[in-house]
């Protein structure tokens, strides 16, 4: 619902998009000018409110105030307003069939909640969509956005957000737009538009021992899938979706056929990538594991079903079974952390995932990766052994060699203790032969 609170200098009119929590906020206000009673300004709000609540909150400050008041900026003919424009381009990116569905729709979130409440009112020319502008909005997004559980944007969802709109702004150049307002001026060093630094990744890489640890902890329901997981690097929605048809588990050379992955809107679709579709060769030990599962499965039946069968949800996979894993990996035996107070009836609870020891002691897992940290656990343990760049892109999937690196270049420079003896050898080489 809408709601009209009284200011010191007038009235304003608050509401979120869509009328949800997560919906972007929305203040309007109204000022009573000097010497004026304040029945008609605060008549103005209540039609503001109105408004608001007659369209579901699906609707924009700047909307609501070219209604009521009607100080819009001529329009000139033809052209879209941003939030027009946002179903225009998506409409065209949805016919294009360039990307896929569940991207689409996390592109049509992102437009509609965090750019469209700012920008939505503004007509797509050049002298109301400028560079400043642009930056203000940005400055908005990250003094006012919240996400689910009301903490501040990281600095990774503002870039985001930034790089959706300035695709949706690139896209009406030159029809109304004559340069893209979001786009960094060519040969500036640093981007004009306030966003803020880039938040280095910081992914967590297993020990071998951490991993068995793990691994003794989880449930019968996700033992085999971890056990695979971290020792193929397929993505979580990847092997959600594994069947036996996309199994090859002896032969000359025993892999899995990635073919289709589980997407954000909770559908089975196309993995994430061109480079995505691949083959990814696996060990005995892992060919053993599936051939296990397969045994007594059609070959469209899942090969990890969630426990009463059918695709998993992936937020119950994590929240019920790998945390609890986690935290059990988590606990040590000679100092346990305090028990739940026990109620005056009834059964003490048990502990939360997050109620796990606090100590040093050696065995104990200290940190707590995400489920998608067995893949990067994965990775690391193919540098380890040696494999290239290259190798590395092409098994786990990335579309390009730059993804690869960007997120794990720096495992190929992290033990340079051998290149330093090297060089130690050459120096010494250098001063017996001078000598």
């Amino acid at each position: 619902m809408a709601s009209i609170e009284q200011t010191a200098t007038g009235y304003a009119v608050k509401w979120r998009i869509g009328g949800r929590r997560s919906g972007a906020p929305q203040t309007l206000t109204f000022r009573v000018p000097p010497g004026h009673k304040p029945a008609a300004t605060e008549k103005l709000a209540k039609a503001a409110k109105q408004l608001a609540e007659s369209r579901s909150h699906n609707i924009t400050r700047d909307e609501v105030r070219a209604a009521v008041i009607g100080d819009t900026p001529n329009a000139p003919a033809g052209v879209p307003t941003f939030a027009q424009w946002v179903d225009t381009y998506l409409e065209k990116r949805a016919l294009s069939g360039e990307v896929q569905e569940d991207t689409l729709e996390r592109y049509a979130t992102i437009l509609r909640n965090r750019a469209v409440p700012y920008l939505g009112g503004r007509y797509m020319v050049d002298n109301q969509i400028t560079p400043d502008v642009v930056k203000d909005w940005v400055s908005w997004v990250i003094s006012t956005q919240r996400t689910q559980r009301g903490k501040p944007l990281n600095p990774e969802t503002v870039r985001r957000a930034h790089a959706i709109v300035h695709g949706c702004l690139g896209a009406a150049v030159p029809r109304y737009l004559s340069a893209n307002p979001a786009a960094r001026p060519a040969g500036a060093r640093k981007h004009i538009s306030g966003l803020p630094k880039s938040v280095p990744f910081h992914g967590v890489f297993l020990e071998p021992w951490e991993v068995e640890s793990v691994h003794a902890q989880c449930s019968d329901h996700i033992r085999d899938m971890v056990y695979v997981d971290v020792r193929t690097g397929l993505r979580l929605g990847e092997i959600v979706v594994l069947r036996p048809e996309d199994v090859v588990p002896d032969g000359k050379r025993p892999h899995i056929k990635v073919v289709r992955a589980l997407k954000d809107n909770g559908k089975i679709g196309p993995p994430k990538s061109a480079k995505s579709y691949r083959e990814v060769t696996i060990s005995p030990e892992v060919a053993e594991v599936l051939a296990r599962r397969m045994a007594g499965r059609r070959r469209h039946e899942f090969l990890f079903p969630a426990p009463r069968g059918g695709l998993w949800n992936e937020n119950n996979l994590r929240q019920r079974h790998w945390l609890t894993a986690l935290a059990e990996s988590q606990r040590c035996p000679e100092h346990p952390p305090p028990l739940p107070p026990k109620p005056a009836r009834g059964p003490r609870r048990k502990l939360r995932v997050d109620e796990v020891s606090t100590c040093m002691c050696p065995g104990r897992v200290k940190r707590t990766p995400r489920f998608h940290d067995l893949r990067h656990t994965h990775v690391s343990l193919l540098v380890e052994a040696g494999w290239s760049p290259k190798r590395v892109q092409l098994r786990v999937g990335h579309a390009n060699y730059q993804i690869t690196m960007d997120i794990y270049g720096h495992l190929w420079e992290r033990d340079d203790s051998e290149r330093l003896d090297d060089v130690e050898k050459l120096l010494l080489m250098a001063d017996d032969e001078r000598g």
